[in-house]
Order: structure tokens, then C-alpha cells, then sequence
């Protein structure tokens, strides 16, 4: 049981980098078109809901503190710390859905990003005004309506790609159906 949980968080960390690569520095690197798309994913987001549809409130916790800190650290923010409790209650909204509702099917987690995305977005703006920060340069330069909305949209539009994957990924049959394959390989030969 311990292997499998060093595993899974083994995996979650390459989650996590992978996300905050692509986060920070991917979208600078392709052109200002596609970037500008790219620009309102939030991949830590939907590495730190993902995690929370596994049921480990404990970890899911842990990735949102954690997603939110590499954020705010890799992203040059005046405030650490702020994306990490956006992060926090993103996990916690999405540890309660999942905790009342069963969400095995693709509408369930479709509403479960729709409610974290939100949660996200209006907290980081939410504290950016109270702490009297001066808010990030938004996605796309709009109003933070616009921002809330087309990162909802957008949010909607990874989720559901990035999950396909990650569900391959963190499934716990990957090594079984990897050994299968390969005895079927050796059979044919």
C-alpha cells in the first residue's frame, strides 16, 4: 500500500512541474496567438482538482498548497502565498463535491472544474484587493469579469483533455496492462 502511495505522489510532483513549465514558460515560448489561448489555462488548477477527484483530501490539500506556492513563485508575484490559498479552497470545494456526489462520469467533473475555476480566479482577485496589491497583468489584458469567464472556458476545454490523460496515468492498472502487452508481444514471437 505504501509503494503505491509513494507512486502517486511521485506522480504528482512530475504533475506539478510539468504543469508549472507549461504554466510560466511554454505559453512565452509559443506565438502570441496560441499563447493568448493558453494564457487563461491554469494547468496547476486542474492538476490540484484532479488529484482532489481521487478522494485523499489529505494530498489534495497538499498539491493545492504546493501548486500555489511554485505559482506564486515561478510567476514573480508580489504576494506568496495568495495562489496557494486559492489553490487550497479549490481542493477543499472539490474534496466536498466529490465526497457527497460520485463522480465517475465526465458531466460530474465538467461542473466539479467549473465550481473550482471559479472558486480560484475570484479568491487570487478577491485577496489582490483586500492586501492592496496591485492585480496581475490579466490574461489577454480584459476586465475581471472577462478573465473569470474566458478562464472558466478555457479551464473547461483543458480539463477535459488533460484528464483523459492523467487518468491513463494514475490509473492502477497501467502497470498490469504495460506487462500484458508485453507478454502479448513475446507470444506473438
Amino acid at each position: 500500500m505504501e509503494k503505491d502511495s509513494y507512486g502517486t505522489t511521485l506522480k504528482t510532483i512530475i504533475c506539478l512541474v510539468a504543469a508549472i513549465f507549461v504554466q510560466t514558460t511554454l505559453v512565452q515560448l509559443l506565438p502570441r496567438t496560441i499563447g493568448a489561448g493558453l494564457g487563461y489555462i491554469d494547468w496547476l488548477l486542474l492538476v490540484t482538482v484532479y488529484v482532489s477527484l481521487q478522494r485523499e483530501p489529505v494530498r489534495a490539500m497538499i498539491t493545492g498548497v504546493f501548486a500555489g506556492v511554485l505559482h506564486d513563485f515561478f510567476s514573480g508575484m508580489n504576494a506568496m502565498g495568495v495562489s496557494g490559498l486559492g489553490y487550497l479552497i479549490s481542493a477543499y470545494v472539490t474534496y466536498s463535491i466529490v465526497s457527497i456526489i460520485v463522480v465517475d462520469n465526465l458531466l460530474v467533473r465538467v461542473l466539479v472544474v467549473a465550481a473550482s475555476s471559479v472558486a480560484n480566479t475570484s479568491i487570487r482577485l478577491l485577496f489582490y484587493r483586500l492586501l492592496g496589491i496591485d492585480l496581475p497583468v490579466l490574461a489577454g489584458g480584459g476586465s475581471i469579469a472577462s478573465t473569470i469567464v474566458f478562464s472558466l472556458i478555457a479551464n473547461l476545454g483543458a480539463s477535459i483533455l488533460l484528464y483523459l490523460i492523467l487518468d491513463r496515468l494514475f490509473s492502477k492498472n497501467a502497470g498490469l496492462r504495460l506487462r500484458r502487452s508485453e507478454a502479448r508481444r513475446r507470444r506473438l514471437w
